[in-house]
């Protein structure tokens, strides 16, 4: 008797479990037949000038029955000058703000932090280079003076995250909503938010003027069209959609060594997202156009007053500074040493180099979480005991989300088992919680703001032509 036949009448009682009365084999393919559709992308045009720091409304226009993916394209211009350069992530830096708003009435709305914090959590890695090109995280923008000599603008695409971008099941029907218009509207961020300057060091670069303006702009949405029964059932019937919100207060000022911050979100919950911004005593992350630092604002003990400077290694005598590998480029044309003068680096005083997104140079920073402890309390009890920092942005995100972030500065805390599916798999109803307090302990005491983000369930009923939210906070 041959191997596979053994293996086959090696059955007993605890087969049954998992071979009695079958329900399926793998032997036969099976598949469903799906509803006649097709798809279009179609462009939306604004209403209004866009530019940055302006706000405009793109009002999307009944092309087909239901609406799914949808992208802002945007052409941003030269920047004139070699010591110019725009931020990393400059396509998620325009966007301060997107609302999404079906019969006047705000459903949801989502901010430049959040868009970059959720794709750093829930993108697969094998598309974090395409997003990045598409975002604004390339070299030919971030690098000073590439934008200025490359000769052309660049195009930005840049997804939006709402409900009905991120799952085909919950694609908004226009078809049902005869009596309510569905309208985005964008916040851009000024253009001092946008462009950093090797010059001044700062975000208000002088060469940079009012006739630099944005161009091009406009709305991609993919538009579904459904076949003549399923069109009609759609038009009809009412429905109800459980969508995903998310929710956000503003800043919160760190103002001590221990920080007690109160939730003031309703709605079930699935997870909670937090992180600081940090005041450096060179500047801060934002004063200096580094949006997306959320961790340590300093290098440790080893001179914080040069944090954001730019080392000039000299190429003919680098071995005689340090030697750390492949990781530093010691060529001519890929420096900025803008006169700075040499200096000895002991290796027992460094802690980590990593390309800065602003030059093609090489800074060195300390990638910590800020927090050292963090705490949830629910109406004066404990929702865990303190945990430590790490806790929030290794532990959390890797039980519990696709990606880890490298950047070490983005802290969750889920109340759901897998927060990035539509199927519910666990909340925290913060309606009925009457005191949410976040304690948070940076490592030491330094100004800053802290962003809290929660990302909530709610219901969107559509009946009669109209469309609204059934539970308001």
């Amino acid at each position: 008797m041959g191997g596979g036949l053994l293996q086959l009448v090696a059955y007993g009682a605890q087969d049954v479990y998992l071979t009695g009365n079958p329900q399926i084999t793998f032997f036969k393919v099976v598949y469903r037949r799906h509803t006649n559709f097709a798809m279009e992308a179609i462009q939306q045009t604004f209403s209004g000038t866009v530019n940055f720091g302006g706000t405009v409304y793109c009002q999307i226009s009944r092309n087909g029955d239901l609406i799914h993916r949808t992208y802002l394209q945007v052409d941003l211009p030269i920047l004139t000058t070699a010591t110019d350069s725009y931020v990393n992530y400059v396509g998620l830096r325009l966007l301060k703000a997107i609302t999404i708003e079906i019969g006047g009435q705000q459903i949801d709305k989502h901010y430049a932090d959040w868009l970059y914090i959720w794709n750093e959590l829930s993108l697969p890695i094998g598309k974090r280079n395409a997003y990045n090109n598409m975002v604004g995280a390339d070299a030919n923008l971030v690098n000073v003076g590439a934008n200025s000599t490359n000769g052309s603008t660049t195009t930005l695409f840049i997804p939006f995250e709402f409900w009905f971008c991120r799952n085909i099941g919950l694609a908004l029907p226009l078809i049902a909503l005869q009596y309510h218009e569905v309208r985005i509207k964008i916040d851009f961020a000024p253009l001092t938010d946008c462009v950093y300057n090797n010059t001044t060091g700062s975000s208000a670069p002088a060469n940079i003027t009012s006739t630099i303006a944005l161009s091009n702009a406009n709305i991609w949405v993919d538009y579904i069209y459904l076949d003549t029964d399923e069109r009609r059932k759609f038009a009809q019937l009412s429905h109800e959609y459980l969508i995903e919100q998310l929710q956000f207060t503003g800043p919160e000022n760190l103002s001590s060594n221990t920080n007690s911050i109160k939730l003031n979100f309703n709605h079930p919950v699935k997870e909670l997202i937090w992180v600081g911004k940090f005041n450096g005593t060179s500047g801060s992350q934002q004063a200096n156009n580094q949006w997306y630092n959320y961790t340590w604002p300093s290098i440790g003990s080893q001179n914080a007053a040069t944090w954001n400077s730019n080392y000039g290694l000299p190429s003919s005598t680098l071995s005689d500074y340090l030697s750390i590998g492949s990781a530093i480029n010691p060529t001519y044309d890929n420096l900025i040493n803008g006169g700075a003068a040499n200096c000895n680096i002991s290796v027992s005083n460094l802690i980590n180099y990593q390309i800065d997104p602003y030059f093609d140079n090489f800074v060195a920073t300390c990638n910590l979480n800020p927090f050292n402890t963090c705490l949830l309390q629910l109406n004066g009890n404990d929702r865990f005991s303190v945990r430590p920092g790490n806790y929030f942005n290794l532990v959390q995100q890797y039980q519990h989300h696709t990606n880890i972030s490298q950047n070490r500065g983005i802290n969750v805390y889920s109340f759901a088992l897998k927060p990035e599916e539509h199927q519910p798999s666990g909340s925290l109803n913060m309606s009925r919680i009457d005191t949410a307090v976040l304690q948070v302990t940076p490592y030491q005491y330094v100004s800053g703001n802290i962003l809290i983000y929660a990302v909530n369930y709610n219901v969107l009923r559509i009946l009669s032509g109209m469309g609204g939210l059934a539970y308001s906070n």
